[in-house]
């Protein structure tokens, strides 16, 4: 099992491919590569030399004594400097996009361009109080975290903390898992909006119209943010647009990329 010894934290790879341009997959809140892995990789590696990892403190990484966003996208930064990767695609979904858009403000001269998908880069008032709570319902359980108390819709069609169902969070993930909801929840008072506007990478920016999780409304945000962006709502997908419409967001993909020269 490959396991890179970086500052900080033990971070779990799986390379694979022989392309010249590296894509780096970055998985979504609490999770960790292994599906991408299992379902996916193999597709993108005809084309790239591909990266997936696992957070710090989830999956097959090890644990840290501190969680952040600036650490989490300093742990990618160290990983691709541990494989001698100098500049990559960047693929974040979800929290995975976050942690992408954290990655291009912070180490900008490391991205050939950033793909994110079902993310955004703030949130309003209740979705953070919804993203916070996610961490709580893992930390205290449903009811004390709750106490009594009905989580509000932040869009239309939104599946609030409060209708989900507890989530399984084992006991070495939950405080990797509480840090990325808080971090999620605080783009409301500190969005990366305006971090964004300046680094004029090439972004292709995917939503899903039918996205519980998230909403397509971040995408349209991202999409007027990045100048250097091109935008498609996919009306019919769901949250993770990667995988719930596979086909038709490679089409784009790859259409993208041969368009901006990097394949």
């Amino acid at each position: 099992m490959p396991i890179a010894e970086l500052e900080g934290a033990n971070i779990h790879f799986e390379r694979r491919g022989v392309g010249e341009a590296t894509y780096v997959f970055c998985h979504g809140l609490g999770s960790n590569g292994i599906k991408f892995e299992k379902e996916d990789m193999d597709w993108y590696a005809k084309y790239f030399d591909v990266i997936s990892w696992d957070n710090r403190g989830l999956g097959r990484s090890g644990s840290s004594e501190k969680y952040s966003l600036p650490l989490y996208a300093t742990d990618l930064k160290n990983l691709l400097q541990y494989l001698n990767i100098s500049k990559s695609i960047i693929f974040g979904v979800s929290w995975g996009g976050v942690l992408a858009q954290k990655f291009a403000t912070m180490f900008p001269e490391m991205c050939s361009a950033i793909i994110l998908d079902s993310t955004s880069s703030e949130v309003n008032q209740k979705a953070s109080e919804n993203w916070y709570t996610r961490g709580e319902i893992a930390r205290l359980g449903m009811e004390n975290a709750l106490a009594g108390r009905k989580l509000t819709e932040a869009f239309d069609g939104h599946r609030t903390a409060s209708t989900n169902v507890q989530p399984d969070v084992s006991s070495e993930h939950l405080n990797s898992y509480v840090a990325q909801c808080r971090a999620t929840a605080g783009l409301r008072e500190h969005p990366l909006t305006h971090e964004l506007a300046s680094i004029g990478l090439p972004a292709l920016i995917v939503g899903a119209g039918k996205d519980s999780v998230a909403g397509a409304g971040g995408s349209v945000i991202l999409g007027r943010t990045l100048t250097n962006s091109e935008l498609h709502i996919f009306q019919e997908a769901g949250h993770g647009v990667y995988a719930t419409e596979r086909e038709e967001f490679r089409q784009v993909l790859i259409k993208y990329l041969k368009k901006i020269a990097l394949i």
